[in-house]
């Protein structure tokens, strides 16, 4: 019978191919792993904090949770007494603090403080995200207490609904550059309207004194959302193009109920929050330089009228020509908030109404001012990008003629 010779094939270790399978993960974690981070014996007579021999850990069987309790072991970490065996140290399972959260709650009740009626206002996420945005933006900006006022938020929904009107609006800002002449959500105009609602209710049942920085923190906020009442997307259609009479313009009225609010709030009372910068509201109420038409550019001598006996109570152009000419002392990202809003603070009676008659110069003024401030206020800047082309076309369109007006428009536009 013949052998069979072995071959090299033969000779090769076979090699068994098993089929690949899908392993479910437990997700309570391993049950050996359990049982051993808490089977660990006595500590020995000779002081070693060793763990037991392995042949005294007790064998995993269908008791072995009950006894044992595992499920209340976090997973894959030792227990705190095993911890303490092996490493000779306490083991602390408090769970590490959180870092701190803005200080906002999420519902918002004026039952107590508002003594209007029992509003409640629901925030999502979005919103507490946006809020925190502006707030940041506040305080590294501007000089503001903006702390302070997040926190009257909490209790007075007519403050919380303008800040969320103003976070809208600061969220447009940010995206202003890629998406030009956004006019306003219809989320930021149902703010700015209950806001209004509420505020205006309050006010017909008199202002208490623990209302009162609540009132003056509103009446700022609401100063800027109608700054921002611009809709209007085409400058060929927005004011100056369209009538004074309209609501874009309510920003130039505002002006005087602001300052009745601002006397019957008193920001300047040592107890208020915003007594810190009290000294900013006086430069933007009475910081009215004294000197003459010196401080006035020359070249707007002519176009405004202006002559060596000109002051702010002879020239109603006076006090808006004397601001355009001061900011040209600062760049244009960084001017500060007493010189960029002078303009509307210090304005003549006289000039707000040259302005909703469309006056040329007055108008010129106005777009100069634009011009020099927008890259450092971004309510400014929103309001800027359609009425400052607008007010452009305007005075070209009816003041080509005037050789004065054309020298002085702001070339960009």
């Amino acid at each position: 019978m013949p052998v069979k010779t072995a071959t090299f094939t033969d000779l090769e270790p076979r090699v068994a191919v098993k089929k690949s399978r899908v392993f479910r993960r437990s997700r309570g974690g391993c049950r050996n792993c359990k049982l051993r981070k808490i089977k660990v014996g006595p500590i020995s007579s000779h002081g070693s904090n060793l763990p037991p021999n392995p042949s005294s850990v007790i064998k995993p069987n269908r008791s072995v949770d009950a006894v044992y309790h595992l499920a209340s072991i976090p997973d894959l970490l030792p227990s705190k007494e095993a911890h303490s065996q092996w490493f000779g140290t306490t083991y602390d399972t408090t769970p590490p603090a959180k870092a701190p959260i803005p200080p906002l709650k999420q519902r918002v009740s004026s039952q107590v403080a508002s003594r209007t009626s029992s509003v409640t206002i629901e925030l999502d996420a979005r919103s507490m995200r946006m809020i925190t945005r502006f707030y940041e933006e506040i305080k590294a900006r501007f000089e503001f207490p903006a702390k302070d006022v997040l926190q009257f938020t909490q209790s007075y929904p007519f403050l919380m609904h303008a800040t969320l009107a103003l976070s809208l609006a600061h969220d447009r800002s940010l995206t202003s550059a890629s998406k030009p002449n956004q006019g306003r959500t219809v989320r930021e105009m149902k703010h700015f309207l209950q806001c209004t609602t509420l505020f205006q209710r309050h006010l017909r049942e008199g202002i208490h004194p623990i209302d009162r920085d609540p009132i003056w923190a509103t009446a700022s906020w609401l100063s800027i959302l109608l700054f921002l009442a611009i809709d209007e997307h085409d400058p060929s259609k927005a004011w100056p193009f369209k009538g004074s009479e309209t609501a874009d313009m309510d920003w130039l009225r505002m002006g005087d109920t602001k300052w009745k609010l601002y006397q019957l709030t008193n920001p300047h009372r040592p107890e208020s929050i915003f007594y810190p910068i009290s000294n900013l509201y006086s430069q933007m109420r009475t910081n009215i330089a004294a000197s003459g038409i010196n401080t006035v550019s020359p070249s707007l001598y002519e176009v405004c009228g202006l002559d060596g006996s000109s002051r702010y109570d002879t020239n109603p152009y006076f006090q808006a020509a004397q601001t355009v000419t001061n900011l040209k002392n600062f760049e244009p990202s960084n001017v500060p908030m007493p010189a960029a809003m002078s303009f509307i603070t210090h304005g003549h009676p006289d000039f707000k109404v040259l302005l909703l008659k469309k006056d040329p110069v007055a108008l010129l003024l106005l777009a100069l001012w634009y011009s020099r401030v927008r890259e450092s206020v971004w309510w400014i800047n929103l309001r800027a990008m359609t009425e400052l082309e607008a007010i452009c076309l305007y005075l070209r369109k009816h003041y080509s003629h005037d050789v004065l007006i054309m020298e002085h428009l702001p070339s960009d536009y």
